[in-house]
């Protein structure tokens, strides 16, 4: 079992840093954070975090959707067990803490008086400047976003979930 998932289960079981933890504890919320891979081919393709401890395998509906996102880093929440040598995190939630060096907006992307736009999980809503067809043609789906400096002038972006997800 790797320290992140170690560290939790003592956070979890009112453990002091001096307290040992058995190897077989596990379970418990947990969070991992690093690099987003997508690793093999269809039909047995694993999307992991590559964490400073090692992989973490992100298993559960979140996962493909993650996997979309490859090459970003995320930070994952959900639930954590160890088995067979590998973590693995059933992910409930996640946040994209960056693309390329940007942070980006994550949300459903819209449209109004003709103007991209993505709502945010938080309620917010940013207009965006510029855009191609096939973005528009992607109104509806969740994604992420990067922008310049402005806040709204689009850099990359990329499709988490089609439309309707």
């Amino acid at each position: 079992m790797r320290k992140w998932s170690v560290l939790l289960t003592m956070v979890l079981a009112g453990c002091g840093p001096d307290s040992s933890v058995p190897e077989s504890a596990g379970g418990g919320t947990a969070v991992a954070e690093g690099t987003v891979r997508q690793v093999g081919s269809a039909p047995v393709a694993t999307t992991r975090i590559e964490t400073e401890d090692g992989p973490v395998v992100v298993v559960g509906p979140l996962a493909l959707e993650l996997a979309r996102a490859s090459g970003a880093v995320a930070r994952v929440h959900g639930s954590a067990s160890g088995s067979g040598g590998s973590d693995t995190i059933r992910a409930v939630k996640y946040e994209l803490v960056s693309v390329d060096g940007l942070s980006p907006l994550v949300g459903v992307l819209g449209l109004s008086d003709g103007r991209l736009t993505v709502a945010t999980e938080y309620g917010q809503r940013v207009g965006l400047t510029g855009g191609s067809d096939r973005m528009r043609s992607a109104v509806g789906s969740k994604i992420w976003v990067t922008t310049s400096d402005d806040g709204r002038s689009i850099v990359r972006w990329g499709i988490l979930s089609e439309r309707g997800y």
